[in-house]
């Protein structure tokens, strides 16, 4: 293990005693199938010259027909012994080549220039041949550490927007302080399940990342994070993800209709208890937006969302920089209602936060 090995390198060789009589027996099975076709051959020679004396013979009324019928099916029994001579010549070498096959495959040469990763039979312990259910023994691994990739799950969410050739950076916890650049090469087209519980269970897609230039000292094996570069742009209008939101759409235009004709006092009690959003039906379209502080409100704002970061993502509509945008659990901002009354939150410094909470 840790011997690097070069192409066609002698890795090793099972014990090969068995394959060996069998190709001996079958090269003696072969040359006795050859003897028989010799002679089934010579005896059908035989049979022709018989059948030619014998048509002579009865053109000249010198023997009878019987016996001309007789040389006749001899001829044509001696034909088909020729012709199983020939096909069972044909089985024999057949299997005197898979014999062959086996015996060669005793001898394992290495197929590329690379490290011996993992040895895990040493030299006089058994090893078992694969079947369909039962995994056969591994006995060593070879790896060309100049090419290296890792492979990464990547929630389905996020699957659709990758593709081959995208760029990544690479995480390997051995380095902590260091990125190494990489390429996607596959993404997965089937997905895996995993979690705790079936109402967990979130589903993930395979992506093998191509490692450029791999640092010396990095192992297969090693755990690695992986952030793939989705989409790029030399500009971007970008808002904190925690002020994402959805209000349903018929919540949506009964707001915009109370823009337009402000309700009184008893009217707005109403119309706040009918856009409560927590009674939205399970199939109802939503708006995606987000909530601004305007003259001491909150106001409600679709937008259309792009490219997504960590802690950020792209937002396009009704929206500019340095506008004011509030923040905090979804759970919070799903209760809010345009129009609320919102100040902005104070740290124990007195210096001003991004979260709002309404009055």
């Amino acid at each position: 293990e840790g011997d690097r090995v070069r192409r066609g390198d002698l890795l090793l060789a099972l014990d090969d005693e068995r394959y060996r009589s069998a190709r001996s027996g079958m090269e003696a099975a072969l040359q006795g199938a050859q003897a028989d076709l010799d002679l089934a051959e010579a005896q059908f020679d035989l049979s022709r010259q018989t059948l030619d004396r014998q048509e002579k013979l009865f053109k000249e009324s010198l023997t009878s027909d019987e016996s001309l019928q007789s040389a006749r099916t001899q001829v044509k029994v001696a034909s088909a012994r020729v012709t199983a001579s020939r096909e069972n010549l044909r089985g024999r070498r057949a299997t005197l080549a898979e014999t062959s096959k086996d015996l060669d495959e005793t001898i394992f040469r290495s197929p590329l220039d690379g490290v011996i990763t993992a040895l895990n039979v040493e030299e006089g312990e058994n090893v078992m041949t694969g079947t369909m259910n039962n995994p056969g023994t591994v006995i060593l691994t070879v790896a060309d550490l100049d090419t290296m990739q890792v492979e990464a799950d990547v929630d389905e969410t996020d699957v659709v927007r990758i593709r081959p050739g995208l760029r990544a950076r690479v995480r390997v916890d051995a380095w902590e302080d260091s990125v190494l650049a990489g390429t996607v090469t596959t993404v997965g087209m089937s997905g895996r399940r995993g979690g705790q519980s079936a109402q967990q269970q979130a589903t993930n897609f395979a992506v093998e990342v191509r490692i450029g230039n791999p640092p010396e000292g990095l192992r297969p094996g090693m755990s690695a994070d992986v952030e793939i570069l989705a989409g790029e742009k030399d500009s971007a209008l970008v808002v904190p993800i925690q002020a994402l939101t959805a209000q349903p759409e018929k919540v949506w235009k009964r707001w915009q209709d109370w823009r337009a004709n402000p309700p009184k006092t008893k009217a707005r009690k109403v119309l706040a208890q009918a856009a409560d959003t927590s009674k939205a039906g399970v199939n109802e379209k939503l708006v995606e937006g987000i909530f601004l502080l305007r003259s001491g409100k909150a106001v409600f704002v679709p937008v259309n969302l792009g490219l997504r970061g960590d802690t950020d993502v792209e937002v396009a509509g009704e929206i500019k920089p340095g506008d004011q945008v509030v923040t905090g659990p979804y759970r919070m901002l799903r209760a809010l209602k345009d129009g609320d009354a919102a100040k902005p939150e104070k740290d124990k410094a007195g210096k001003g936060k991004v979260s709002v909470k309404g009055s």
